[in-house]
């Protein structure tokens, strides 16, 4: 992915927020013709502080005919989405101005280990069920469903990735001033449309730290 220097992030704890909030991502590996490509939810183990050299945990339906073309070591990556929106230039105040689109992306380069193991599909769709669960349920048991689990655990397989590589791209408006920034900002956390609220959030977030002061050389 390429990410200009003025978008990118230090350190792995913002990539692994992304990841923690948005753990649907699409799996992609490579195929005959052109890239296999599955979304899937992923989860990071609890105590794995360290993005790169950490096994995320993955399942997928063993119907689908991605799962076929899967083997051991296979290279592949994972591609999480944050929140986005479009900016319109009328926030700026200044012309000329154009539109453009502000985003967060997270991209995970890493090998597989793939697993038909039931005992272990088990355990992989329990804990990404219990976790996210508690992130984004209502109090359900998730032991209620162990027999469940148990009974369609067949048709699902395992994957563990273990990541290699860790890239992020926060694209939140750098190249503007303090003053047009909280405007965009702004524009987004006062809107009603899709998930523009969260982005406005997350950017504020993001670019209230005390080393985000002016616009940040480009390159």
């Amino acid at each position: 992915m390429f990410v200009p220097r003025i978008y990118q992030v230090d350190g792995e704890h913002w990539p692994s927020e992304i990841i923690d909030r948005h753990p649907l991502a699409l799996l992609t590996t490579n195929g005959d013709d052109v890239p296999h490509a599955t979304h899937v939810p992923v989860i990071r183990p609890p105590h794995d502080e360290q993005l790169v050299g950490s096994e995320l945990l993955v399942h997928m339906n063993r119907a689908n005919p991605h799962w076929a073309a899967l083997s051991d070591h296979d290279a592949a990556k994972l591609v999480f989405q944050g929140p986005d929106g479009y900016v319109t230039p009328s926030v700026y105040h200044v012309e000329p101005a154009v539109p453009t689109w502000d985003f967060v992306t997270v991209h995970l380069t890493g090998t597989l280990r793939i697993s038909e193991d039931v005992d272990e599909v088990l355990s992989i769709v329990t804990a990404t069920a219990r976790t996210l669960e508690r992130r984004f349920g209502a109090g359900f048991d998730v032991d209620r469903a162990a027999d469940h689990h148990a009974r369609i655990a067949s048709g699902v397989g395992a994957i563990r990735f273990r990541v290699t590589k860790a890239e992020a791209m926060f694209k939140f408006s750098q190249e503007k001033d303090a003053e047009i920034r909280d405007r965009v900002m702004q524009w987004f956390e006062d809107s009603d449309i899709g998930e523009y609220a969260d982005l406005g959030r997350l950017m504020r977030q993001f670019l209230d730290r005390p080393d985000i002061t002016a616009p940040a050389a480009a390159g």
